[in-house]
């Protein structure tokens, strides 16, 4: 087998990649949190999924374009975050991503619904749509923590902004309908925030879990 027929293979699953540069970001990050670099090698990742994520988008109905849109602006005010260190950068480059991220689970979604065939990679894609989603929520709740100190409180040091961890499992928490309560939301607009992921996460179970049993069932049939 050659180098060619291997990235011809790999290339078939684009949501499968987007999955598993998020899951190596979560488990990389609080390792890297005590180093020197790790803001550096965090946004590395990001630019990324961010860059996977066109290309999951690439795949679906979606006008590619806005992906691109949406992404090169993020991509740009990351690097600019990460060499001058401003906070005005990061807090518009996590607009971006998470407009970004909220786009490409439309994208991942439509992907899913345009035909009645259950492939490989469409599998990856309903997991990864549970996973973009929970990144887009989560930048929404660093966003409005940046914008309203002491929106987004916890048990454990409640006058500290929360972790980037601890708002991805806050997100998690809440699109899962866990919600283990550790983490609260204070203020209006993160509450605001918290009930549109509540929405989305029983849209997402009654939606999309739905549609993949159905699709299974055809299967089995035919």
């Amino acid at each position: 087998m050659n180098i060619h027929t291997i990235i011809q293979r790999l290339a078939k699953y684009p949501s499968a990649w987007l999955l598993l540069v998020q899951v190596l970001s979560l488990t990389i990050h609080p390792m890297l949190e005590g180093t020197k670099f790790h803001q550096a090698i965090f946004s590395c990742f990001n630019v990324a999924a961010l860059a996977l994520a066109v290309w999951v988008v690439n795949r679906s109905p979606l006008f590619n374009g806005m992906a691109w849109i949406l992404a090169l602006p993020a991509i740009v005010l990351t690097i600019a975050y990460v060499t001058t260190g401003s906070a005005q950068y990061l807090l518009w480059a996590q607009c971006m991503e998470s407009a970004v991220y909220f786009y490409t689970a439309v994208g991942l979604v439509m992907y899913m619904f345009n035909d009645n065939v259950l492939t490989r990679d469409e599998l990856f894609a309903a997991a990864n749509t549970f996973t973009v989603l929970a990144w887009g929520f989560a930048l929404a709740y660093s966003v409005c923590q940046q914008l309203y100190p002491g929106s987004i409180t916890g048990t454990l040091n409640p006058d500290q902004p929360r972790t980037w961890v601890e708002l991805i499992f806050l997100s998690f928490s809440i699109l899962s309908s866990t919600g283990y309560g550790d983490i609260s939301l204070i203020h209006p607009i993160a509450k605001v925030i918290g009930t549109f992921q509540m929405f989305v996460g029983l849209m997402y179970m009654a939606l999309i879990v739905s549609r993949l049993v159905s699709m299974t069932s055809v299967i089995r049939k035919g």
